[in-house]
């Protein structure tokens, strides 16, 4: 086999592979033989069938079976002859008709990653956070849970903040009735809706009153044909109604699978779940320093396109899930900058691991797993779903390895402590995964 590679870019390369026919040729005498064992013809016995016959019957699909399979074969041979990384899969140019006698030559394209130098990892400076869970986090968290279970009672009153209000209401942006039929329901929290117009205009209305008000629709907004729209809006106040925070007494403690109902079991217990957030958050902020200053060091580093293209199909496709609606391909390109930066991480944490041989710990994957798990009322059937499904395994794996490379670079780098309140290193890494 010979092999000859062009460079076509600076990350694609165009590969001519050349397999002698005579190769070829024994391969599709084989399978014709092979065929010829079991297959039924009539006036022939099955194993007396001529070649001649078996040729002429057979030997257009079992030359076509055998290209394919000699360019997918002699193709992976020629990758690892040249030393080739693909990044995504080969795309041959087009399949040979091979004749009798004449060598199989085909060409294929393929993007690979780059060739990095020896990362240097001495250089990188590394805020590591100096924190701990005090009481005053167990008090929030606990707080937290209480407005979680919150309840709203309707009351017969003006609203006031924080109370909930629903309202009714139909939009006309000119072009448009919103909803087209029937009216739309919204219930906001005054106060804490962002939504300071439309507030200003139910704070004065009791239940069943009705106003008329112009509005500048937040960009952000959950009806895409409202979104970053003005409009003029008839709305009617359906209810007003009050909050209400449980007391954390027995019962209270008991919803939470606590037996005992006892309050220092819960605190014991909301301790635990906040330790294990904070190390998650810890992780997080220290990956995002290392990335930036990784993608600092490397400012020229070019990744495959075709990586980028389905690292940016992929963030199109969450945000719409998130949103409710389905992708807008023609948004694409929003995401190519975004997607462009997060292939040059994973690239170059991944290459750090390589250069640095460092490999999947299987006990940490398990651990991993279980942690999610434990948070299901079935934690084996979740262990055993997740080492059934190869993607799901996959995913965690990554991140395991990734973990792993920032423990390594925290071995390797300077690293500084400095002292960080808890609700300071969770933001960091709620900042940190918004930015990805």
């Amino acid at each position: 086999m010979q092999v000859t590679v062009e460079k076509s870019s600076a990350l694609q390369r165009r590969l001519t592979v050349q397999v002698p026919g005579e190769e070829v040729q024994k391969k599709i005498d084989a399978r014709l033989r092979e065929i010829g064992k079991t297959a039924k013809l009539k006036g022939f016995r099955p194993g007396r069938i001529p070649m001649k016959v078996l040729k002429q019957r057979y030997g257009p699909s079992v030359r076509h079976e055998i290209v394919t399979q000699t360019m997918q074969s002699s193709l992976y041979e020629a990758l690892q002859q040249e030393a080739l990384r693909p990044a995504t899969s080969p795309v041959i140019e087009s399949v040979p008709e091979l004749k009798s006698a004449e060598d199989l030559e085909f060409t294929a394209t393929i993007e690979v990653y780059p060739e990095l130098d020896k990362i240097d990892t001495s250089s990188i400076a590394i805020k590591k956070p100096n924190t701990e869970v005090a009481e005053d986090d167990i008090d929030d968290m606990l707080q937290t849970l209480r407005e979680q279970r919150q309840s709203w009672n309707t009351v017969e009153r003006k609203p006031a903040d924080g109370d909930q209000v629903v309202i009714e209401y139909v939009a006309d942006t000119g072009t448009d009735r919103v909803p087209e039929q029937g009216k739309q329901r919204l219930a906001l929290v005054l106060g804490t809706s962002g939504f300071k117009i439309l507030e200003q205009a139910v704070s004065g209305l009791e239940a069943g009153g009705e106003t008329t008000v112009k509005l500048k629709f937040p960009e952000e907004y959950g009806d895409q044909a409202l979104a970053g729209k003005s409009a003029s809006v008839e709305l009617t106040v359906v209810s007003v109604q009050e909050r209400h925070i449980p007391e954390i007494d027995e019962d209270f403690i008991k919803s939470f699978a606590i037996e005992s109902g006892d309050m220092d079991e819960l605190r014991t217990e909301v301790r635990g779940n906040l330790e294990r957030e904070l190390k998650t958050a810890t992780t997080a902020f220290l990956k995002t320093q290392l990335l930036e200053q990784l993608v600092a060091m490397n400012p020229d580093l070019e990744v495959p396109l075709g990586i980028v293209r389905e690292e940016a199909e992929g963030l199109l496709k969450r945000d719409a899930q998130r949103q409710g609606i389905e992708p807008d391909p023609a948004k694409l390109d929003a995401y190519l900058d975004k997607a462009r930066y997060r292939v040059k991480c994973g690239l170059l944490l991944g290459e750090l691991g390589r250069q640095n041989n460092l490999l999947i710990d299987g006990a940490r994957v398990r651990q991993a797993i279980e942690t999610v798990a434990d948070t299901y009322e079935q934690p084996r059937e979740v262990v055993q779903m997740y080492y059934n499904n190869p993607e799901l395994l996959k995913a965690v794996e990554v991140s395991v390895l990734e973990e792993q490379v920032v423990d390594w670079v925290m071995d390797h780098a300077k690293v500084n402590p400095e002292p960080m309140a808890f609700k300071d290193v969770i933001n960091a890494a709620a900042q940190a995964r918004q930015g990805s």
